[in-house]
């Protein structure tokens, strides 16, 4: 998405003009413009003796080892230097893993399978498109840190300033920081590519199924066995629900190192029978109720009109809400109740 300039000492003036880079990611991510050029894939390369193998240790080690502390993962005034994300959690899904093709039928026809969006990539470098089998997904869970989670958890109307610059600059970074990994494999003649800055990807609605993207970062961490879904829609990890997901599709084949749960609300304390339905309390539109459980269209017409109050107050350029996400038994694990049932 380009480079940000962080503000250290003072606000953004006029944000609504000014802060370019969150306007074109916001752009990017609804309409699918915008993004750099892709990363040409090196067909004359040859490893060498020092290369690493890039095998799940490498990804894994990479991952967990350069997120904390990039240089670019850190917040802007009034928290300048203090970080977005804790530390990550990584899992894998083979190319050819029959969950991706259901995903058609469970998502909607308009969802990409790894195979798909990696041949608008071997198209784009004039290389045979890899089937399925020789693919894998690689996805990310990043965990928003504690003191996000309770100054969003304190609010009862509108996204808190740390949740909002995580909305942002969150997004921002963790295309950049995805981005780095992509090209660094095809710098080596391995073809990968990240779904979601690509001309593929965009948001809006889908028939039956809503508001959707055609590459769910989400969809890709159930099925590399990293949680399940909540009543609110978020993901729910071994660190909570109030994180940001990830994924990119590389043409290595990858062993899944976590077990996926049969149960896709197997986290969720209402789904589970237990009495919950803290995030239907939090919410501030109703947009969650026990009858209709998550009503896309409400929740989306609230994460817009934040818009302005983000602007107005925080000076950045981004919607956002998240309030169901925090203050709630899943905020940052597993709820308790669950945990001592398995």
């Amino acid at each position: 998405m380009g480079e940000r300039r962080r503000m250290k000492t003072r606000y953004r003036r006029f944000s609504y003009l000014s802060d370019l880079a969150g306007i074109k990611s916001s752009i990017g991510e609804m309409k699918g413009i915008g993004h750099p050029k892709q990363p040409p894939l090196n067909k004359d390369y040859r490893p060498g003796e020092d290369d690493p193998v890039l095998d799940e240790e490498w990804f894994i080690n990479r991952i967990k080892g350069q997120l904390p502390n990039h240089p670019d993962n850190i917040m802007e005034y009034p928290f300048y230097g203090q970080p977005i994300f804790d530390a990550p959690l990584v899992g894998f899904i083979r190319g050819d893993d029959p969950i991706l093709t259901d995903y058609k039928k469970i998502i909607g026809p308009h969802h990409y399978t790894p195979q798909e969006i990696m041949k608008w990539q071997a198209d784009k470098n004039g290389v045979p498109a890899p089937s399925a089998e020789d693919l894998s997904v690689v996805s990310i869970i990043m965990p928003i840190t504690r003191k996000t989670k309770e100054d969003n958890a304190a609010e009862k109307d509108w996204v808190s300033e740390r949740w909002a610059q995580t909305r942002l600059l969150g997004e921002i970074f963790s295309q950049k920081f995805v981005r780095e990994i992509v090209t660094y494999l095809m710098e080596r003649g391995v073809l990968a590519i990240a779904p979601d800055v690509t001309p593929m990807f965009n948001k809006k609605r889908y028939p039956v199924v809503g508001w959707a993207s055609p590459w769910s970062h989400r969809h890709m961490a159930y099925a590399a066995g990293l949680g399940s879904f909540g009543m609110h829609d978020f993901f729910i990890t071994e660190k909570g629900c109030a994180h940001r997901a990830a994924s990119f599709v590389v043409n290595l084949t990858l062993e899944p190192n976590r077990q996926r749960s049969d149960d896709i609300h197997a986290n969720c304390l209402h789904y589970q029978g237990i009495k919950c339905l803290k995030c239907a309390a939090r919410c501030p539109v109703d947009a969650i109720t026990e009858a209709d459980a998550h009503d896309k269209e409400r929740c989306m017409k609230r994460v817009e009109a934040s818009t302005k109050y983000v602007n107005k107050n925080f000076h950045i350029f981004i919607y956002g809400c998240g309030i169901c996400a925090t203050g709630t038994p899943c905020e940052s694990g597993i709820p308790e109740k669950l945990q001592k049932k398995a």
